[in-house]
């Protein structure tokens, strides 16, 4: 009967000491690690903040290519919210700003990348900001700036392609 409890006792400890067990269900027994953001993500508060930046320009008006009247254009916009949000100096022009960050493909988007189109003949043209759920935020030369989805027809087949200048 001794040898029993010691035995079950020992088991008891043994399976204790394991760092997780082999089978589980569900998912509240997943390791720490695996359930926090990659190094690269921003932070919630980072993205409240980036967020909130985008907003406060919805509606604005958008106002021809030249830098000097009011309102903006797609790359201005662009321009403007980086400033805003981490005083992050972009080039002026949508073909300068093709080359900032690093190439994001179009499954790993994340919120704040630079989305690029091909608007005009065969030349990135227009320029956004992803949003999440396949939408972007981008200055409309009709509507000023507005939010739009990827997965609409005019932008699906203009769509050229991604950079990521938040790390």
């Amino acid at each position: 009967m001794l040898i029993r409890l010691v035995t079950i006792g020992l088991l008891v400890a043994l399976v204790g000491c394991a760092p997780y067990p082999r089978y589980r269900q569900g998912g509240a027994e997943r390791p720490p690690e695996a359930t926090q953001a990659k190094k690269n993500d921003l932070t919630t508060n980072q993205n409240l903040r980036l967020g909130t930046v985008i907003r406060s320009y919805l509606g604005k008006p958008y106002k021809g290519k030249s830098k000097y009247e009011k309102g903006v254009d797609c790359s201005l916009f662009i321009r403007e919210i980086f400033a805003n949000y981490c005083r992050m100096q972009l080039p002026r022009t949508v073909k300068e700003q093709f080359k900032a960050g690093r190439d994001v493909h179009r499954k790993h988007l994340r919120f704040g990348d630079l989305v690029f189109f091909r608007t005009e003949r065969d030349r990135v043209s227009h320029v956004g900001i992803y949003v999440g759920n396949n939408e972007f935020a981008h200055a409309s030369t009709s509507k000023g700036v507005i939010i739009s989805g990827l997965k609409e027809p005019y932008w699906a087949k203009r769509y050229t392609g991604a950079r990521r200048v938040l790390e």
